[in-house]
Formats: structure tokens, C-alpha cells, sequence
């Protein structure tokens, strides 16, 4: 008996006469045998018939993880008469198997008998070869991609036999005993899903029915899912990048700068660093000019103005709230801005109860005020709204690595601002959309219903939720703002050398920002759109594809802890960064005049 090796180490085919070809294959692929025609094998008498392969009996030295059945499909070659091929399909996890194939229609199982049958021996070695002739499917699985089960450093978290990567302990003393206590304190779903819904929910809002109004509300809010899905999935990238940094270095708690800097390099890092802060600045330009304007009301209404620029109103504005972060100790700040994050809440609900009244919500989902088209140029606000991924690592770190709470925790988290957010803009455009200047460029909702157009009350409670929004977002872009700044420069974030450095941290966050928005006191819409086209698209949606790319697929032997934590592999990384880069292109090109030059060359 002869026996033929292919190109695949490990597939071996013994039978009583040689073979012309022989196909290399792999879990769920296809081999093809061809047989020569000196000794081919006959067709059974029913053509196409399906043999079963079942395990054969397995000697005290192999390992059989799966009760396997592989289908056998024995057929003629229409395409020649020379030969006849047999065809082996959904091969997972075989150790030693044999097919008895009948000739002439015998169904002999007298195993040798050459006048018989035909034996086929195949090894679990060629499991790991390559596909000559693939599929559809494994070709489909290629352009997909895949991450190996044998790259995790703790199958156990995969396979659910443990949920979470690490525990965290409290320790008590007794008053009593003296004695120590160790207890296990996990973090809470509910508690992580509201520091991302709290995060999420910032003053972009205040933008939202400005950018959104000229595409009406129905083509508004489909663009407002799609951003949604697109920041939740990145949200969801970062998640598994922090998963996969605790699991290689031990250390939980890594920040955000921290994380893109390991994981990209000093190039890539050096963009990711750059649109942070070109982010964060941004937005705090639009603040200080939207709040400086609120100053300068005031003061007009309570009888002070007269002397008041819009300059001095914003430089009012930042040092008062910069004065009381600077001042105050961390826990009465969060005291205080829990209270406005109550009213914050309480005047949103007001709003909606108040402005449904007078909303035309016939109106706002008419077909002649939807502009689809306009949807595009509201991306970037859609994109800025939605931010929250700042607190992915300290979800992770809270919920103990535990991908299934974290994934619950962000999902459930980004659903009740977006709730929220369709809600505000069909509200605010519902009590507009009568205006005749709703299709202009710089119409603005809120101004409109802040001026009494739908009575003094509902603009009363718009110019409070505001004027709040605006400070507690603040509170928390500072603060982020001085920890990336310790972290560039290097210096500790707590200490005497941290005391030293404090007031030049704060002016480094305040002065830049405050500069800028002295300068041009109504950029409010041109720095949060410059901030959501070019930092967010960079910052939350380009640089965790492509960071996940690379830990994904740029090195496959690279160990990892957890495994993909979004489906569609390399579809769904390449989707995220290309409509990313395109926005990012389109919204260049508009800001530096390139596509209205193009259209008034093309239309003289």
C-alpha cells in the first residue's frame, strides 16, 4: 500500500494506487482527493450518497475534545472522465479518522480489502495548514479577520469560567479586635453607567438643534443614531485596549494619553496628544464666549451694564469658576457640582413637559422640512456630543475588567443621553420650525426661544439649563485638561511638587482657551465644530481603529486578555476610520474655502 504526503505536513493518504492531486486544508474548509485513473474510485450506486465518518477507536496516548461527524460526499467529476474526486467537508477537530468509500455498490466494511474499498487516513496536523482552494466562506472569514484563541493569556476569562480579570479589595480594621478584614468591593454597573451618561451629557447640547435644524429633525436624527453606533463601538475599542494593557503590564487605572501612548508609538501618540488638547481647548473656547455672553445679560438686566464688553464678560466668567476649582478643595467642588447636575436635570425635564406644549410636531416630521442632504455638516456636532470615552479606562477599572459589565455599563450609558438628545433637538426645532430663516447658516434655536418667541417661562428654563450645562462640563474639562498636563510634563499629581506647579497648571488651562475666545467672542459653533471634525474624528474615532488594528491583526503571535469586544473584525475597524478620515477631509476642504471655490468654478 502506498502512501502519498501533500504539500501539508501531517495529511497523509494511503491507498493501493497513487493520486494525481491532493488539497491542503483547515478547520471548516474543503479537501479535494483526485484519483488516477489506473485505479479510480468507482461511483456508489446511488450518485452524490453521504457517507458519515465517525471516530475511530482511540488508543490510551490521543485526546478526542469533540464528538465530531464528518460528512463524506463521494461524486463523479463531470468535468472529466479521467478521474473522480472526492470531496471532505466542516472538518474541526479530528486525531485519527478512516473512510470506507463502496465501489460497484458494495457496501463492504472489511477493512484492507483493496477490491472493496478505499481507506483515507487523515492527521490533526493538517489542521494548521493553509487553504489552496478556499471557500467562500473561509475567504469571507480572511477579510474579516480573526483573533486565535491561542493568543489569550487567560482563557478563563474568555471561555466565562471567570467573569473578571482582577479583584478589588477593601480592607477594614475592627474596632474592636483590631483586626484587619479584607472584603471584595466590585464596582457597580448602574454607578458606571451613569458616570458615562453623565460624561456624555455635556453643553455640545446647547449646539445640537443649531447644527441640526436646516436638515430637519428626521434626517437629523438617523444621522444621530449612526454617530451613536459609531462612538459607543470606539467606546467599546478602548474598553478592550484597557482590558489588553491590564492583562500585559498588571496595572490597572491607566489613563487615556497613557494608553495611546503605548499602544501607538511616538508618532501616532504624538497626533493623539495633539488632538486631546486642540479637543479640549476647542471646547473651551466655545464656552467662555457662550457663558460671557450669559454674563453680559445678566448684567444688562440687573441694571450694572453700560460699561461691559463681550471681552470683560467672558474674562469674568473664567475667573470666577477658574478662582473657585483653584480655591476650593476637590470634595466641595463635587458637592457643588452635584447640586447643579440636579439642576441641570430638573430644568431639562421642565423644558420637555413645557415645550411639547408648544411644539408643532406635525411640522417637524413633514416631508417639505426634510433636508437630508444638509445632514452631513452636522457630524461634527453629532460626533462632539456623544464623547464620553475620557472614562472608559476608569469604567474598566471599576467594573474589574469584566468585559460583559462593561460592555452593559457603555451601551446602557450612551442610550439615555441619546434618549435625551432626540428629545432636546425634536422639542427645540419643533417650537422653530415655523421660522423663515430656519435653512440659514447662522440661525440659532435656542437664541430664538431664550428671546420669548414661545414665551418668557420656556425661555427662562433654555437660558438656565444653559448657562449650568455650560458650568458643569467645565468642571470637568478642567480637571481633565490638568491631569493630561501632569502627565506630559511629567510631574506627580498630588505632593509638594505638585503644589509648586499648581498655578502654572491653571494657566496653562485657562489662558489659552481664554485668549482666543477674547479674541473672536462669537466663535461658540466655529470652535465646537472645529473640535468635533478634527479632535473627536482623530482623537475617538481614527486612533482606536487603528490602535486595535494593530493589536488585532499587526502582530499575531502578540498576546492578548480579551477577544474582540466588537464584531465585524476588519470591516467593522475599516468602516469606523474611513468614514472618520472622509469627514475629517470634507470638513478641511469646507473650512479652507476648497469646496465653495470648486462649486462657483463649476457653475459660472
Amino acid at each position: 500500500m502506498k502512501t502519498v504526503a501533500t504539500a501539508a505536513t501531517g495529511l497523509l493518504i494511503s491507498t493501493s494506487s497513487s493520486f494525481l492531486h491532493t488539497s491542503a486544508f483547515t478547520t471548516n474548509s474543503q479537501i479535494e482527493i483526485r484519483l488516477s485513473r489506473a485505479n479510480p474510485l468507482k461511483a456508489p450506486t446511488q450518485q452524490n450518497a453521504k457517507y458519515a465518518l465517525h471516530r475511530m477507536s482511540a488508543g490510551e496516548n490521543e485526546s478526542h475534545r469533540f464528538q465530531t461527524r464528518i460528512s463524506i460526499r463521494c461524486s463523479k467529476n463531470k468535468r472529466s472522465t479521467d478521474s473522480s474526486v472526492l470531496r471532505m467537508s466542516t472538518i474541526e477537530d479530528v486525531t485519527s479518522r478512516s473512510v470506507k468509500a463502496p465501489m460497484n455498490g458494495t457496501e463492504s466494511t472489511t477493512n484492507g480489502a483493496e477490491s472493496d474499498t478505499k481507506e483515507i487516513v487523515i492527521d490533526t496536523k493538517v489542521l494548521t495548514a493553509p487553504v489552496e482552494n478556499s471557500t467562500f466562506l473561509s475567504k469571507l472569514q480572511e477579510k474579516i479577520g480573526s483573533v486565535d484563541d491561542k493568543r489569550l493569556i487567560f482563557p478563563e476569562l474568555s471561555s466565562g469560567e471567570v467573569s473578571r480579570l482582577y479583584s478589588t479589595l477593601r480592607y477594614d480594621i475592627s474596632s474592636e479586635h483590631g483586626k484587619m478584614t479584607a472584603t471584595h468591593a466590585p464596582g457597580s454597573v448602574m454607578g458606571a453607567a451613569a458616570l458615562v451618561a453623565g460624561t456624555t451629557i455635556g453643553a455640545g447640547i446647547i449646539a445640537l438643534p443649531t447644527a441640526t435644524a436646516s436638515a430637519g429633525f428626521l434626517p437629523s436624527s438617523a444621522g444621530l443614531c449612526l454617530a451613536w453606533a459609531y462612538m459607543t463601538a470606539t467606546g467599546l475599542l478602548i474598553s478592550e485596549l484597557s482590558i489588553n494593557r491590564i492583562g500585559e503590564t498588571g496595572r490597572p487605572g491607566i489613563g487615556i494619553l497613557d494608553l495611546y501612548k503605548n499602544s501607538l508609538g511616538k508618532g501616532y501618540s504624538a497626533i493623539a496628544m495633539a488632538a486631546f488638547f486642540f479637543l479640549h481647548y476647542s471646547v473651551m473656547v466655545a464656552y467662555f464666549a457662550k457663558a460671557g455672553s450669559y454674563v453680559c445679560s445678566f448684567l444688562t438686566s440687573a441694571g450694572l451694564g453700560g460699561w461691559e464688553t463681550p471681552a470683560i464678560c467672558q474674562l469674568l466668567f473664567a475667573g470666577t469658576i477658574g478662582s473657585f476649582l483653584y480655591l476650593m478643595k476637590p470634595k466641595e467642588v463635587e458637592k457643588v457640582n452635584n447640586f447643579l447636575v440636579l439642576g441641570v436635570a430638573a430644568t431639562f425635564v421642565s423644558i420637555i413637559s413645557i415645550g411639547a406644549q408648544t411644539a408643532d410636531f406635525g411640522a417637524l416630521v413633514a416631508l417639505e422640512n426634510q433636508h437630508p442632504e444638509e445632514v452631513v455638516n452636522a457630524f461634527p456636532i453629532l460626533f462632539l456630543v456623544l464623547v464620553f470615552h475620557n472614562v472608559v479606562p476608569t469604567v474598566v477599572r471599576q467594573l474589574e475588567g469584566d468585559r460583559q459589565k462593561i460592555t452593559t455599563a457603555i451601551v446602557s450609558g450612551t442610550v439615555l443621553p441619546l434618549l435625551m438628545f432626540l428629545s432636546w433637538n425634536a422639542v427645540i426645532i419643533g417650537n422653530v420650525i415655523g421660522s423663515p430663516d430656519i435653512m440659514a447658516t447662522d440661525f440659532d434655536p435656542i437664541a430664538l426661544i431664550e428671546n420669548g418667541q414661545n414665551g418668557d417661562v420656556l425661555g427662562g428654563l433654555v437660558s438656565i439649563f444653559t448657562e449650568l450645562a455650560i458650568v458643569t462640563s467645565l468642571v470637568g474639562f478642567v480637571y481633565g485638561l490638568v491631569d493630561a498636563i501632569t502627565d506630559v510634563a511629567g510631574i506627580p499629581s498630588s505632593g509638594p511638587v505638585y503644589e509648586k506647579w499648581r498655578p502654572a497648571l491653571y494657566a496653562g488651562v485657562f489662558v489659552p482657551p481664554l485668549v482666543f475666545s477674547m479674541i473672536n467672542p462669537y466663535v461658540f459653533m466655529d470652535a465646537l465644530e472645529y473640535g468635533g471634525a478634527f479632535g473627536v474624528s482623530t482623537l475617538f474615532l481614527v486612533l482606536p481603529a487603528i490602535m486595535i488594528w494593530k493589536e488585532r491583526y499587526g502582530d499575531e503571535q502578540k498576546p492578548i486578555t480579551v477577544k474582540p469586544m466588537v464584531p465585524g473584525g476588519k470591516i467593522t475597524l475599516g468602516s469606523i476610520w474611513k468614514a472618520a478620515g472622509t469627514l475629517i477631509v470634507e470638513q478641511g476642504a469646507e473650512k479652507l474655502g476648497i469646496i465653495d471655490f470648486i462649486h462657483d468654478a463649476f457653475t459660472k
